[in-house]
């Protein structure tokens, strides 16, 4: 109870009013019924004052419950958003470490199928390279079998030249072939 609802009654302060006496026996009977009047008007004040202060304590009493179950929910509702909070963090935690596996074996695959396609391009750039080293050749044996023909016919000019007249008219009989010159001109047709 705050100070400002304290009332302070005057002649309760005085623990005993101011009678006075009567001439013959005791107190004035005035003076004694007007003590019992304020008696009981004071104890009527102070009954509704503690009825209402019951009344207060009571509504408090009410309240301070209300607020007490308020609390054991917001607990329990605490509790139930841990719960969740957990759950939600162990699932999170188990999609990253699914997502970490896939991402491996991901990772691990891409680094094979590279591996492979290297080994691959590797193949066929030693292929290529077989293949360009076979041209090469092709064109040093095309290249010697020009000059050789280009030779031929150089020499046949100028045999040509050198021969008589007569021999325009006689048919030339080219000389016989050798083995070597046989195995060159199927190497080239080839």
């Amino acid at each position: 109870m705050a100070t400002s609802d304290v009332r302070v009654y005057p002649f309760v302060m005085d623990e005993q009013p101011d009678l006075r006496r009567a001439w013959l026996r005791g107190y004035r009977q005035g003076d004694v019924e007007l003590a019992l009047a304020r008696a009981t008007l004071l104890r009527e004040q102070l009954q509704v004052e503690l009825d209402a202060a019951r009344a207060r304590s009571s509504a408090m009493q009410t309240e301070i419950t209300e607020l007490h179950r308020r609390i054991d929910d917001q607990r329990r509702r605490e509790i139930e958003l841990g719960q969740a909070l957990d759950d939600l963090r162990e699932r999170r935690d188990a999609l990253e470490r699914d997502a970490s596996t896939r991402a491996q074996k991901v990772l691990s695959e891409a680094e094979q199928r590279a591996a492979a396609l290297r080994t691959e391009g590797l193949r066929q750039v030693g292929e290529l390279q077989q293949q360009v080293e076979q041209l090469l050749g092709l064109r040093a044996g095309l290249s010697a079998a020009l000059k050789r023909v280009t030779q031929d016919i150089t020499d046949s000019l100028d045999r040509l030249a050198a021969a008589p007249a007569r021999a325009i008219e006689q048919p030339v009989v080219p000389p016989p072939e050798t083995t070597d010159e046989m195995d060159e001109r199927f190497f080239r047709s080839s």
